[in-house]
């Protein structure tokens, strides 16, 4: 079976004296479940020479969650680095370069969580530190103690391809961000607002498929259609870039 290729890459976290480097299952699943090969880009000392090699297999990119984006990577304020948590890097400077390649050749492109916040900076947006503290928010953006049942609602911009995904305009997210758009990249648009008004979802009206989303739709699959059917907007595009 001759499959298009998506390129994700890892996360690192430790064990003991090691670290451990993964890609959460859900996005696996799904990329395989829609006939998609995921091919894991290591962060690891020593992978950039590779990235060449790892972009010319490329049908399609996939960015996910992570630390955070480093202020050096964009126009950063004082409040990023007042807030800045753990930060990693390497993964930044991979990520970034494959998304060059990506964006060079207009291959698909999805961000979700820190992926979103990563493609809005090489497109020249930026971000707050700490998005509840700098705007003064009593809205949430995550909820430790409610990790993975926390949701909070977004607005969808209607005519947008998140609007014709969810067919409503309003939604319930879930939400595991501290960092999050400040300025959004001048070649986007937005898709929905928190009621803070912080951008949740934007896309790229002259791509075939580039969309930042901060919430995980996959982590919320049996809550509504539309989670499946963002990722079946992905899939499509790569199986269209690719021709299989």
């Amino acid at each position: 079976m001759n499959l298009p290729t998506v390129l994700v890459t890892t996360r690192r976290t430790e064990r003991g004296v090691r670290y451990i480097e993964y890609v959460g299952e859900l996005h696996l699943k799904l990329l395989m479940r829609l006939k998609i090969l995921p091919l894991i880009v290591p962060v690891v000392a020593g992978v950039l020479p590779f990235v060449p090699e790892y972009s010319a297999r490329m049908d399609g990119l996939l960015l996910v969650e992570g630390e955070d984006v480093e202020p050096k990577r964009y126009k950063a304020r004082k409040e990023n680095y007042r807030y800045l948590e753990k930060t990693h890097p390497l993964k930044d400077e991979i990520e970034l370069r494959l998304l060059r390649h990506a964006l060079r050749r207009k291959l698909p492109v999805l961000g979700i969580c820190r992926g979103s916040q990563l493609i809005n900076v090489a497109c020249g947006g930026s971000l707050f530190g700490d998005v509840r503290k700098e705007k003064r928010s009593p809205l949430r953006h995550i909820h430790p103690r409610r990790y993975d049942v926390y949701r909070h609602p977004i607005e969808i911009v209607p005519g947008t391809p998140l609007a014709r995904w969810y067919g409503r305009r309003t939604l319930r997210v879930n939400s595991y961000h501290h960092q999050g758009i400040r300025r959004l990249a001048r070649r986007f648009r937005p898709m929905a607002y928190a009621p803070d008004g912080l951008v949740e979802a934007y896309f790229d009206p002259r791509a075939d498929f580039l969309a930042g989303l901060q919430f995980h739709p996959e982590r919320m699959l049996p809550e509504h259609r539309g989670n499946l059917r963002v990722w079946e907007a992905f899939a499509a595009a790569v199986h269209k870039q690719s021709g299989r």
